[in-house]
């Protein structure tokens, strides 16, 4: 993965220039020294999930709806690493484990929902401050779609999956692991590995998509058994990684495919907020259903 120097970043701003080209990227030195590469995400309004006409929709995945994300907000340029996850809290849970490669800029997997809690919490005692936190699914799914309403941000081609991820055309059976981040080509936004290499925590509650309607800033459901994962994972196939794929899994289980791409807030998070983002809560442990 390219590091940049830190020196050379641009410094986190209140306000962010509306109409630039690009997308402002930052770095962050996280504890222990290993450094953080973000992109800004822009508020704006996009149609999150599967139309029915997408081929391989998944009944989970409709309707689609409108929704707007009113505040912007910085997203890892990558997947999690393991140089990053070491660098914050010191273990190497995927250690001499399956479907892993052991490389610094490989994605720190057999990371659960709470592991990736505790590593937000450091990330916020570090900072003395509420501001790092798992993306929302919608959060998510708009930074991977980049302006897109294809059913992945490069287009409809699936055979152009191979440039731009990691999955089941590109690795099995000779390489089943998660491979090291940015390898492949980035969505229009600048981000790598949003399609494949490695399932990825959100912060929702998994549940169904209700009704199809206008939502401002969703979080999904307030209770449930799982949380959301998104992105699919190195051994699907292309249908399975599309922008709108999703699937959830027990908040205390380490999936061997499964990291996080942290999120960083501009503003302030509420009372309310601070209290919940970044915690780890007793009730998130219910083991007695599936997704």
């Amino acid at each position: 993965m390219k590091r940049i120097a830190l020196a050379a970043m641009l410094a986190l701003a209140a306000g962010i220039p509306e109409g630039r080209a690009q997308p402002q990227e930052i770095a962050v030195e996280l504890p222990g020294g290993a450094v953080l590469e973000m992109i800004w995400v822009p508020p704006g309004t996009f149609v999150m999930g599967a139309p029915l006409e997408e081929a391989n929709l998944q009944k989970y995945e409709y309707p689609p709806h409108q929704v707007t994300i009113t505040e912007g907000g910085y997203l890892g340029k990558y997947e999690l690493t393991q140089e990053q996850w070491f660098s914050v809290m010191g273990t190497r849970p995927w250690e001499g484990l399956s479907y892993i490669i052991e490389q610094p800029d490989a994605p720190a997997t057999y990371v659960s929902w709470d592991d990736g809690q505790e590593f937000l919490q450091k990330l916020n005692e570090a900072e003395g401050k509420q501001v790092y936190r798992l993306p929302t699914e919608a959060e998510w799914e708009y930074a991977c779609r980049a302006g897109t309403n294809t059913p992945w941000s490069f287009g409809n081609q699936d055979s152009l999956i191979v440039e731009y991820a990691w999955s089941h055309s590109n690795t099995w059976p000779f390489e089943a692991w998660s491979h090291p981040v940015g390898q492949k080509l980035p969505n229009p936004w600048g981000f790598y590995d949003m399609h494949g290499n490695a399932w990825e925590w959100v912060q929702d509650w998994y549940g169904s998509y209700e009704y199809a309607g206008g939502f401002i800033d969703p979080k999904g459901n307030e209770t449930g058994l799982f949380r959301v994962t998104r992105g699919g994972i190195f051994m699907m196939p292309a249908k399975g990684q599309r922008s709108a794929s999703r699937d959830a899994g027990f908040p205390f289980y380490r999936e061997g495919g499964a990291t996080i791409r942290v999120w960083r807030e501009t503003p302030p998070l509420t009372a309310v907020e601070a209290q919940s983002w970044g915690q780890v809560k007793a009730g998130d442990r219910t083991r007695d259903a599936d997704p």
